[in-house]
């Protein structure tokens, strides 16, 4: 029997940036999913209801219905790192993250954090996360299993560095090239056995991998076309000058990966803050898809995100938490921070771009439009419940509001993970603020 979800539905039918009627919002909405968990039907309430009268109803009354939130960039063993001294991103990753990532090496540890870390998300109305992985296989396995368990849509893999470094504890560089790729294999076979589950190549970042690893990451994105690669690019400038010293033959941090085969459509780039407009140029030609991570990039002092210069250039960008440099688990509240760094730049959002960012555009930057990010017929039911009512002052400032556009840019910025009542992947509820 098919189930009935009603409240208050909004979602992107279409990428705001290039429609302006890409968002619909229904006020006394339906969304029809059947016994799979795929969305089957959305509109009025009163017409959904009349049609299928046998359904079984869950009524969410004034509560907002939007789909599940698309995290493009987090980290799992940075989850107990947040808001860690360290000044800016190299001393940052010596001082307070490396020590953090190698405790990982404890599974009974490993193995509670990733529990943790999976219902934080969900928690968050987060249904879909791109993650880097421990360093270490058997927490990485963890972290798969609480995924699989618990109902998150997972891309992940193991954080690879094996290139020795003062910066980096030897604890944390893989034993071999040759480990790296089993384990990938590994992993690799265990997603085939789970639709939720997608492996991630994941080399940290330029300096991280000798060339054997980076090789290596391309040979298995060639051996296994459904993976992913993410790595890091263009954050810090610091972190772009260590990388152009290192490779004096290229002519920007791009070309490093480009030279090792790393660079394509189902590749996902972090940060790209300081990108050339060379390098904005081949990333459109490749298809390549870039993350922002707003909280992340505020606290580290890494710079303002030039939104407007990838928009122009049509590269898809998704929005991440980056924890544990980012402060928020909540990607919702993470769009109202990038709302700011567009505003500091003279780009002003609205509330179809700023959801589209959080939803269908993450989505398509990772190649899961087809399965997730709106209401369209035929997806999977992801989607998460806020409540506004939930919080006195953001009741009665919703009730000043003179449109549901208004409403709906008012929760962006007021909202929060607080106000999350149920969250849903493939029609399964995996979180309430009724259950621990």
């Amino acid at each position: 029997m098919s189930v009935i979800y009603l409240g208050v539905l909004a979602h992107l039918r279409a990428d705001p940036f290039e429609s302006s009627d890409a968002l619909e919002i229904i006020p006394s909405g339906a969304l029809r999913v059947d016994e799979e968990g795929r969305i089957v039907q959305i509109g009025e309430k009163w017409q959904i209801l009349a049609q299928t009268p046998e359904a079984r109803c869950v009524d969410y009354g004034d509560g907002w219905l939007i789909p599940g939130l698309i995290d493009g960039h987090i980290h799992f063993p940075q989850y107990y790192a947040t808001a860690a001294e360290g000044g800016q991103l190299l001393d940052w990753l010596a001082k307070s993250i490396f020590p953090q990532e190698a405790a990982y090496a404890d599974v009974e540890l490993a193995e509670d954090t990733a529990r943790r870390f999976v219902h934080h998300l969900l928690a968050c109305g987060t249904t879909t996360a791109m993650v880097f992985g421990s360093q270490f296989f058997h927490a990485n396995l963890a972290l798969f299993d609480a995924a699989a368990r618990h109902g998150l849509r997972l891309i992940a893999g193991t954080t690879l560095m094996d290139r020795a470094s003062p910066l980096i504890p030897e604890s944390l560089l893989q034993p071999s090239v040759a480990q790296a790729r089993a384990d990938a294999e590994t992993l690799i076979a265990r997603c085939r056995a789970d639709s939720l589950l997608h492996y991630a190549l994941t080399p940290r970042w330029a300096l991280s991998c000798t060339a054997e690893m980076m090789e290596m990451c391309a040979d298995l994105l060639r051996a296994h076309p459904e993976t992913y690669l993410q790595t890091h690019i263009n954050e810090n400038r610091s972190e772009i000058e260590a990388v152009m010293r290192h490779f004096s033959q290229c002519r920007d941090y791009l070309e490093v990966y480009q030279r090792f085969g790393l660079i394509g459509e189902r590749t996902m780039l972090a940060h790209n803050i300081h990108a050339s407009d060379g390098e904005l140029v081949r990333l459109a030609q490749a298809q390549c898809a870039v993350c922002h991570c707003p909280s992340s990039n505020l606290f580290l002092g890494s710079g303002l995100f030039p939104l407007a210069r990838h928009v122009q250039h049509g590269i898809d960008v998704a929005v991440g938490t980056d924890i544990g440099a980012g402060t928020r688990f909540s990607l919702w509240e993470n769009l109202s921070d990038a709302y700011k760094i567009q505003q500091l730049q003279g780009m002003s959002l609205d509330a179809a771009q700023l959801l589209y960012l959080g939803t269908l555009g993450g989505a398509k930057a990772l190649q899961l439009e087809h399965e997730t990010g709106n209401f369209a017929p035929g997806k999977s039911a992801d989607f998460f419940v806020l409540d506004g009512a939930a919080d006195g002052y953001l009741n009665e400032r919703l009730r000043r509001c003179e449109s549901l556009g208004e409403s709906l840019f008012c929760l962006l910025h007021l909202a929060t993970a607080r106000q999350v009542s149920a969250t849903y992947v493939r029609g399964r509820r995996v979180f309430s603020q009724n259950t621990v």
